[in-house]
């Protein structure tokens, strides 16, 4: 690695369920041994279970990325998973100590952190009560970190990017194609991991990688399918791990001023969407209070309690300091809005039963 170059390049693995992605992560860090260390995060893996638990839409369709259309936090945890590796990347870079404050109780942090140490890229360590991890990896050669999930939209990679770019390191990506006849075939020998409709339906949506396009999918390479991957594959693969990692990519000069412009339009955006959601939820509580009998007295103390804390959490979000609020790095409303909603309706419910159980 020349002086020019970076210590960390992420690659990125895509394509559908059954197209090879799981077999090729295995092999690459084994092929990689002699000129880089690596890390694989498989994001089927290390996002928890809970991700998939479907919520109560207080405000409206929002959107996902769950191809099925049902309503899950999977968006919300891709997202916060990338500021975790986003952390990982930075502790890399400045001070070897990788701490993320107030998320240890959080089971996305738990799976992402048990990974790492699995992978012995970190040790954990307790400093003044807070718990602390220092990167283990030698600078001596690069840590290729590899991302391994579907990404079938391109825009679900560019996130990616962004965050790439951010960070001046090397980015590259492998996009596997494979037939949806034989990726169905293999989900059926593995015991049927992901349904067949979902299958079907990321096949028809899928985006391949287009550098035409997007020039930021530069380095990118389409392999064929197959559980053994031809050598001078592999060849053309390390060749641009190499260039990605000589070459990092460079961060956009920052326009401060219109940097405030869409961040202020962001906030705004998220408030009145925040705003209309707890305004729903009040009012389905107020109602659900009604039909408990609950008196006059004791629904208009609840209504000041459900206000107060609307105005609570509205005033966290207009000041951007929502617990792992990605609006600083991302500015996306929906996820904010869906953070935040979920985030009111759990102390609202608790709220609402105080109140009917002390009046029962």
């Amino acid at each position: 690695m020349s002086a020019g170059g970076s210590c960390v390049c992420l690659c990125l693995v895509a394509g559908l369920p059954g197209a090879g992605k799981t077999t090729l992560t295995r092999r690459l860090p084994e092929l990689l041994q002699p000129r880089a260390q690596s890390l694989v995060l498989r994001y089927d893996d290390v996002i928890p279970g809970e991700a998939f638990q479907a919520v109560t839409q207080a405000d409206g369709d929002l959107s996902t990325d769950n191809p099925s259309g049902t309503d899950s936090f999977w968006k919300l945890y891709r997202h916060k998973l990338l500021v975790y590796i986003e952390c990982l990347i930075q502790a890399i870079n400045e001070n070897g100590q990788l701490s993320l404050s107030g998320n240890e109780n959080d089971s996305l942090w738990e799976c992402f952190i048990e990974s790492l140490k699995q992978q012995q890229i970190i040790s954990g360590e307790t400093q003044h009560g807070v718990q602390k991890y220092s990167i283990c990896i030698t600078l001596s050669k690069p840590l290729v970190i590899i991302l391994d999930d579907n990404f079938y939209y391109q825009s679900m990679r560019h996130e990616v990017y962004q965050m790439v770019r951010r960070n001046s390191i090397g980015f590259l990506q492998l996009f596997l194609d494979c037939p949806l006849e034989l990726c169905l075939k293999r989900n059926h020998e593995r015991g049927c991991l992901v349904d067949d409709e979902t299958i079907i339906l990321m096949s028809a949506k899928i985006q391949p990688p287009d550098p035409v396009k997007n020039a930021w999918e530069k380095n990118s390479i389409i392999l064929n399918n197959s559980e053994n991957f031809m050598e001078d594959e592999m060849q053309a693969v390390f060749a641009l791990l190499d260039s990605s990692i000589e070459n990092p990519e460079k961060p956009l000069e920052e326009n401060n001023e219109q940097k405030e412009r869409d961040r202020a339009t962001c906030a705004a955006s998220a408030l009145h969407q925040a705003d209309q959601a707890f305004r729903r939820l009040v009012s389905q509580s107020m109602k659900t209070a009604k039909a408990k009998n609950l008196s006059k007295c004791n629904l208009k103390l609840l209504s000041q309690e459900l206000n107060k804390l609307k105005a609570e959490i509205l005033e966290d979000l207009r000041h951007l300091n929502f617990q792992s609020n990605p609006i600083k790095l991302y500015g996306d409303v929906d996820v904010i809005v869906k953070e935040a909603t979920h985030e009111f309706d759990q102390r609202k419910e608790i709220i609402l039963r105080n109140f009917l159980k002390s009046s029962s």
